[in-house]
């Protein structure tokens, strides 16, 4: 069947805020639960069988981003046979770690159609991760990188997010997101990849300020998004995390999120 008789013949079905939101936290907890170790031994052909049922309808058989709903979302799924992640623990250029991967397969990215597979077993999820990374020759070409450390976060005050504005000032985040944050700056229209509303949610980092934090310690590479990691001190990027969290509105549920869910859902009636 074409992907156009397919998704004419289905109904589009939306997903209560409330529901989501609890699939995000569970995806949260559950991937903290991962131990990503040196001994582990991830199945290839479990990752290839998993993938095929939960992952090629929106990444495409050959992990290129063109699966069979692909055409549905406003933001593409990701081509994992280019290496490029935005969402890491790790340097500019880098490559993400397992931990990474596991992640972004259990919590989701929240926004977008990338919903959680927190179902998955922890067996299953480490195999997904370990077959994703053969779409791509640069994790067998470079090394496991090292996670930069994030330092445990001060308490949250009236004074650190009043900081947290000076900072963003500093370091000319108004420049791209706008002095409110609405991601309107000056140089918005100019660059290839529109700045992130930072007062919408959720961000497809994750709901927390340590996702946060993470986000303006490791940049988003492919895009303008620059690495703060050794040009803001730890002080300055938990304040800027701060006063980013404080900008935030109530959380939406876009329609990226909810055909995801919706493709998620007929996809399993299907197997």
């Amino acid at each position: 069947m074409s992907p156009g008789n397919w998704w004419s013949s289905i109904s589009r079905v939306g997903l209560p805020a409330g529901r989501i939101l609890l699939f995000i936290g569970f995806g949260a907890i559950l991937a903290s639960s991962f131990t990503v170790t040196a001994e582990s031994r991830p199945d290839l052909a479990l990752g290839r069988q998993e993938y095929k049922e939960h992952c090629a309808i929106c990444h495409g058989p050959k992990g290129d981003g063109q699966g069979e709903a692909a055409w549905e979302f406003a933001t593409p799924p990701r081509d994992f046979t280019k290496g490029e992640y935005k969402l890491r623990s790790t340097d500019t250029g880098q490559l993400p770690t397992d931990a990474d991967l596991i992640r972004s397969v259990v919590q989701g990215m929240p926004s977008t159609a990338m919903v959680p597979q927190d179902h998955l077993t922890e067996a299953e999820v480490r195999a997904v991760v370990a077959y994703i990374k053969t779409f791509s020759p640069k994790f067998a070409t470079n090394p496991s990188p090292e996670p930069i450390p994030i330092p445990p976060p001060p308490p949250r005050t009236p004074n650190v997010i009043a900081r947290g504005r000076r900072v963003y000032d500093k370091a000319e985040c108004a420049e791209c997101h706008g002095s409110g944050g609405r991601g309107d700056g000056p140089s918005a229209p100019d660059l290839s990849v529109k700045p992130a509303d930072l007062t919408r949610r959720p961000f497809k980092s994750g709901p927390t300020p340590r996702d946060i934090f993470r986000s303006i310690l490791t940049g988003f590479d492919g895009t303008p998004m620059p690495a703060y990691f050794l040009t803001l001190e730890d002080e300055e990027l938990w304040d800027l995390t701060y006063y980013v969290d404080s900008l935030g509105s109530p959380p939406e549920v876009t329609e990226d999120e909810r055909m995801g869910w919706h493709v998620e859902r007929m996809h399993q009636r299907r197997r």
